[in-house]
Parts: C-alpha cells; sequence; structure tokens
C-alpha cells in the first residue's frame, strides 16, 4: 500500500515540541504528511527544530476546522480512550491496521490535544478507533509516541503482521456532505421537537452510526435530507 496517502492529523496540539516529534515520525516512516487544527499556529522555524530537519521533508499544513483538514479523505480513523461510549464508531487494534485502510482515496489518523485527546465531536468524525495497549495504571500516551507507534504499524511489514482482516470500504459520501447533513438534523430536531423527549444531539450522534454502517453517498443523504426538510415544513405554522 502507497503510505503516501495516510496523513497524521492533530487538533489542537499545545506544544510545538511534540508536533515537531509527530513530524519526525511521519518522515520516518514515508506517511503523506501532518496535518494540524490550531486557532493559532507554530512557527516554521521552531518546528524545522523540534522536527530535527523533517518538516522541510514533510508537507506540513495548519488549518483552523478539523471539517477542512479531512475534506479530502476518503477514511477518517481517530485514536481514543472513549471506546465505552456506546454511540463510539468501533474499536479496532492498532496490530494489522494497515490491512483495514481504505484501498483508495486519503486516510486521516486523527490524534487529540495533549491533555485530553480526542473530544466527542471529534469522535463523531471518524469511522473507527484505533486503540494502542497501555497499562490501566497509565495508559495516557505521549502525543510524537501515539504518532510514532501508529506509523510503525502501518510501515512494518505484513508478513510480520498476521493475516489480515477485510479492508474498510472508503466512504461514499465527502465529509463535507456528511457534516452537514448532520448539522441539520439536529436543527431540525431541535426546532420540531423530534423524537418527541429525545435530545437532539444524541438524536443526530445515534442517526450518524446508524447511517455510518450504511455508508451513503451524497444523493443518498440528500434523500433523507429532504425527509427532515419536509418535517420541518410541516412543523412550521
Amino acid at each position: 500500500m502507497d503510505l503516501k496517502r495516510v496523513f497524521a492529523v492533530l487538533c489542537h496540539p499545545e506544544d510545538p515540541r511534540n508536533v515537531g516529534a509527530a513530524i519526525r515520525a511521519v518522515a520516518n516512516h514515508g506517511l503523506g504528511g501532518l496535518r494540524y487544527v490550531t486557532r493559532g499556529g507554530f512557527g516554521e522555524e521552531e518546528l524545522f527544530h523540534f522536527s530535527a530537519g523533517a518538516s522541510e521533508n514533510v508537507p506540513v499544513e495548519a488549518f483552523s476546522e478539523l471539517d477542512a483538514a479531512i475534506a479530502d479523505c476518503a477514511q477518517v480513523l481517530g485514536t481514543s480512550r472513549r471506546t465505552r461510549d456506546p454511540l463510539a464508531p468501533p474499536c479496532w487494534p492498532a496490530a494489522g491496521l494497515r490491512a483495514r485502510l481504505a484501498r483508495k482515496g486519503r486516510v486521516a489518523l486523527l490524534f487529540g490535544t495533549e491533555r485530553t485527546g480526542l473530544e466527542r465531536d471529534e469522535v463523531d468524525r471518524c469511522q473507527a478507533i484505533v486503540a494502542v495497549p497501555t497499562t490501566p495504571a497509565h495508559y495516557s500516551l505521549n502525543l510524537g509516541h501515539a504518532v510514532a507507534i501508529l506509523a510503525y504499524e502501518l510501515a512494518r511489514p505484513e508478513e510480520a503482521v498476521g493475516p489480515p482482516p477485510a479492508p474498510a470500504a472508503p466512504l461514499r459520501a465527502p465529509v463535507e456532505v456528511r457534516e452537514a447533513f448532520y448539522r441539520r438534523v439536529e436543527e431540525i430536531s431541535r426546532a420540531t421537537g423530534y423524537p418527541p423527549g429525545r435530545n437532539p444531539e444524541l438524536f443526530a450522534r445515534k442517526l450518524r452510526r446508524v447511517l455510518d454502517r450504511a455508508n451513503l453517498n451524497a444523493a443518498e443523504f440528500g434523500m433523507i435530507a429532504g425527509v427532515f426538510s419536509e418535517l420541518e415544513r410541516l412543523h412550521t405554522p
């Protein structure tokens, strides 16, 4: 597989040393580049310094919004300890990850901020969560180390991994179409009170998991969006 179509995406990293270490790991293992979501940004010189010069050889891009950072990706995978949430995406082991990647299109590996990891809305963007085994007593990984571990799992020879699992299907609808749909569902649910007695955000999250399994294309999302628009029209006096 061409690892140049795999990108590490850091969500609101705080320490340039960790970003530099992540850039170095991306360069070490031949991934396509590093993207980070930030309201500020880091200087080119400090990233060059903390990556030991690897930033010159790796595409590094800053984005103000996560959706923009993953807009061109066919598959989005997260790294998180939030696996007990019943509405979280399925959890995959890090071992054998390479065989599970979509066969076509770009792949985003999402990593959360140093202190709290991925937020719930960031986890909701993912089709699966990748688990790195750690001890319960001290399960949190350094951001740079986490990127290096997953990059290594992708780069190591396939014969060292064992029988491969089936690859995942790429997303059939662009990220911006999917996210606009779920925002609209929550908005209409809030305005109409449908379903009765249900939290609009929770309803949208549950619907997300159901439709994720179906892997709809843009036209199919549009068809279902039309049903919700009609619900809104009928509810409007």
